[in-house]
């Protein structure tokens, strides 16, 4: 059901309503803009009942592409009762707002962030300035008791936190992002209070693992969504910010731009041929600058596979990195090939690590304790950091990153590389037919050159600050 066609009328009850506890609020300091509005209208109205004479929980979609005010959104609505007074018939005023990950979930500029500034700062007298908890659970206690409790759920298993928990509302930001068995999970929780409506308010862009189920409860389904993005807010520069979004790549200009929640990436959206030749670097261009780090990721033959690779990148003192080396072999002993690639990448520019696949699954020949038997002279004599790498996502969402940093011009290709680069079923292809649908996926090879490269571009991304000291300034 689509709310975007215009703010709907609310009775005078829901106007006063929201003036009181929207507009007056103290703790917060910023006025809605009208289609902003919308989702905090839909939400506080009365329960509706089903078809079974049962009250079911308020509950919203808001987003569409970036920029909308989701976040400031998300704040006003899990602020909008904590300043309320309760009888001693009546049970606090419970929020919890929801991410996938911790490190999102108290961020700068994340929900938990705006609401230590609105609700806890030193603007605010002392009688109504809040109190605040970061561990082990984040919370923000009003003097009234009202509480808003901060959780991620990374994992569907994760769904557990919500056993013996209550709440009048939760506020799911970025809710694309979570597992679906949460979100679904999260009704339980939903408690029967005399003093206001229960519900769940899901904010988002589409592109998370739970699109789909998004799409067809709200999007395309019976319950309330609203298209807020960048195209609604009149507090920013649009032509700024659509420029802006016009340097993202195709898939995130469908989510980021046009908050297109039907798109389904396919093989060949990743990336395209030119932007991967167009990403060729001479040897002679490089060969002089200093390594500030390098590593190798190697992706190890399994059932149905028929490569190991190991794939080599080098971070440069100008901050490019460069694919300087790798090696495929199909043979049933790669453990000669490994060993020399590692050892020539020791010798020429002091190999700090190498991040070796223990996917489930792969034959258990080349468990990373093996590997440590086959490197165990350079891992000692060099101090080699092995180590394993399990690959969580799917094999298309690991390659974005990459995929990304070509585009960007940060990551580059030696050229001296371009005849295995460019063989069939090489990497540039497997970059070109790397997809997110299995079944896109089952006539073609594994992408075993690509996932190499991405435990190296992984390896890249953890360890160079630790390993170098500081940060590189590009240039």
């Amino acid at each position: 059901m689509s709310l975007i066609q215009s703010i709907p009328t609310p009775r005078k009850g829901l106007k006063v309503h929201y003036y009181n506890t929207i507009l007056k609020n103290p703790y917060i300091p910023v006025k809605p803009y009208p289609k902003q509005a919308i989702p905090i209208f839909e939400v506080i109205k009365n329960e509706t009942l089903n078809e079974k004479g049962q009250p079911e929980v308020n509950t919203v979609l808001v987003g569409a592409g970036g920029f909308g005010g989701k976040t400031y959104l998300g704040s006003m609505l899990a602020a909008q009762y904590l300043p309320e007074k309760v009888s001693e018939k009546e049970d606090n005023y419970t929020c919890l707002v929801t991410r996938k990950n911790y490190a999102e979930l108290v961020d700068t500029n994340s929900i938990w962030d705006n609401l230590l500034d609105w609700c806890c700062g030193e603007h605010l007298s002392e009688d109504i300035r809040c109190d605040f908890k970061q561990s082990p659970t984040p919370q923000i206690i009003s003097p009234q008791g009202n509480i808003i409790y901060f959780k991620a759920f990374d994992r569907g298993e994760k769904k557990q936190k919500f056993k013996s928990a209550s709440y009048d509302r939760i506020v799911n930001d970025e809710a694309s992002e979570l597992p679906e068995e949460v979100i679904k999970f999260q009704y339980r929780s939903m408690r029967n209070t005399s003093w206001l409506p229960r519900s769940i308010i899901n904010l988002s862009n589409p592109g998370g693992e739970s699109t789909e189920y998004l799409v067809n409860k709200y999007v395309d389904g019976p319950k309330a969504y609203v298209a807020l993005d960048w195209r609604d807010n009149p507090h920013i520069d649009k032509d700024a910010y659509e420029a802006s979004l016009d340097e993202l790549d195709y898939i995130d200009q469908q989510y980021q731009k046009y908050g297109n929640w039907h798109y389904r990436p396919s093989a060949g959206d990743l990336i395209n041929l030119t932007q991967l030749t167009d990403a060729y670097i001479d040897v002679p261009d490089y060969i002089e600058r200093e390594v500030f780090f390098c590593t190798m990721g190697v992706d190890t033959a399994g059932r149905g596979r028929d490569n190991t690779v190991a794939m080599n990148l080098i971070r440069l003192d100008n901050g490019l990195t460069v694919l300087n080396d790798m090696c495929v072999d199909g043979s049933a002993y790669p453990e000669d090939s490994i060993y020399e690639i590692a050892e020539k990448q020791i010798l020429e520019n002091n190999l700090y690590g190498i991040d070796i696949e223990e996917e489930p699954g792969g034959d258990s020949l080349y468990a990373l304790r093996y590997w440590e038997g086959v490197l165990e002279d350079l891992i000692n004599r060099y101090d080699i950091d092995l180590n394993g790498q399990t690959a969580f996502k799917s094999k298309y969402t690991r390659a974005r990153p990459i995929a990304k940093a070509v585009i960007k011009g940060e990551l580059k290709f030696s050229s001296h590389l371009k005849e295995q680069l460019e063989r069939k079923d090489g990497l540039f292809d497997q970059f070109m037919y790397v997809s997110p649908n299995p079944e896109e996926m089952k006539n073609k090879k594994s992408p075993d050159e690509l996932d190499a490269l991405g435990y190296a571009w992984n390896s890249l991304q953890e360890n160079f600050n630790d390993a170098v000291g500081f940060e590189v300034i590009e240039v």
